[in-house]
């Protein structure tokens, strides 16, 4: 039970630290706004057209994963902040979305397992934190209750964690073709959108944080 304990120590610091990573880059870049007031979904469009597809739906999307690539639907979603927001956070995100579905047009094989992986944590993490809480609350279950939580959360962590190099990858992909666009006034535009593609591979990491951060989403007053 001890080195489940432990180990369950260890990815929940690496969740914490992808969503600090995360949130501390899009919270900075999401008061500045791109000159050219450039949507998402066009950002996302352009880097596209830049490697030649011109077969891939965008549209804007909601629900618990409202930024997401799905390859058998060949669709890009995006959140409507990012769809039609021209900050660089919103920006950021659509162009590393974007660095995945170049990803699946060069084959790069590993994308599949990414897009497995980000679907299992985040519609997985919920139930497996849900169960544990109520097993500890219950009578008797708590030593269960203990278990599940220290074995869950690990697996569901270290799943994601495998994928980070992908994430790594998309982000220089998106990067390499954003720098052949001209989209950008200044310096300061290219390096506060770039910042946001390195960090946006860090978003999926906490499952369980995306899962409530969605939940928080629909029902506004749940956390006040």
């Amino acid at each position: 039970m001890q080195i489940f304990l432990i180990l369950f120590a260890v990815t929940l610091g690496f969740t914490m630290w992808g969503r600090k990573k995360f949130r501390r880059v899009y919270d900075e870049e999401l008061q500045n706004t791109i000159g050219s007031k450039i949507t998402g979904a066009e950002l996302a469009r352009k880097i596209l057209e830049s490697k030649g597809i011109t077969n891939i739906e965008i549209v804007k999307g909601k629900g618990i994963l409202p930024d997401f690539y799905d390859p058998a639907k060949r669709r890009l979603t995006l959140s409507p902040q990012h769809f039609g927001g021209s900050s660089y956070s919103g920006l950021g995100v659509a162009a590393h979305e974007a660095g995945h579905i170049i990803q699946h047009v060069d084959g790069h094989r590993p994308l599949l397992w990414r897009v497995s992986a980000v679907k299992a944590t985040v519609f997985l993490s919920l139930p497996v934190i849900a169960a544990g809480i109520f097993l500890i609350i219950m009578p008797g279950m708590k030593a269960t209750g203990l278990a599940l939580l220290a074995l869950g959360w690990p697996l569901i962590a270290i799943t994601n964690l495998i994928t980070m190099p992908i994430e790594m990858d998309a982000s220089e992909r998106a990067k390499k073709r954003l720098g052949q666009l001209k989209v950008f006034k200044n310096l300061d535009e290219r390096v506060g959108i770039e910042r946001v593609i390195d960090a946006a591979g860090a978003n999926y990491i906490d499952g369980v944080f995306t899962a409530l951060s969605w939940i928080r989403s629909i029902v506004p007053n749940l956390f006040r």
